[in-house]
């Protein structure tokens, strides 16, 4: 009996020029699980924190358990209302940034849909994104 050939492998994708990336909106206390579940899908992408929302500094400390923000934090920032880096209203989602292979956008898109089973959040692209593909 004559054996098999193994088949002979596809080439590799080329390289990607840049990364693909979503955004994701959640609350402050479920950022540490997001990216806990994140880190636990071996290099699918990486996240990292654009706008903290209220109470996600590294200590837990922004803002007290009433949503109360600490003086010198407000409008006086620099931003209007006060809603810039490190928003401060209470109930303020946290922005992140998950940057990913686009040839893994697939993966990461079925990856997300079954996250929210454990913790809830909101995907979305970018804004800048939606408003030049609408432009063109």
């Amino acid at each position: 009996m004559a054996r098999k050939r193994p088949r002979k492998p596809s080439p590799p994708l080329p390289p990607p020029r840049a990364s693909a990336r979503l955004y994701a909106r959640i609350a402050p206390r479920h950022i540490a699980m997001f990216r806990f579940l994140l880190e636990a899908q071996d290099n699918l992408g990486y996240m990292t924190v654009l706008d903290r929302g209220v109470g996600g500094g590294a200590n837990g400390n922004d803002a007290d358990g009433n949503g109360a923000v600490p003086s010198g934090h407000g409008p006086q920032d620099g931003t209007p209302d006060g809603m810039g880096k490190g928003s401060t209203a209470p109930g303020a989602d946290a922005v992140l940034k998950i940057v990913f292979s686009p040839h893994q956008e697939r993966e990461m898109r079925a990856f997300l849909e079954s996250m929210r089973a454990t913790i809830p959040f909101t995907v979305f692209e970018s804004p800048l994104r939606v408003q030049t593909r609408q432009v063109e």
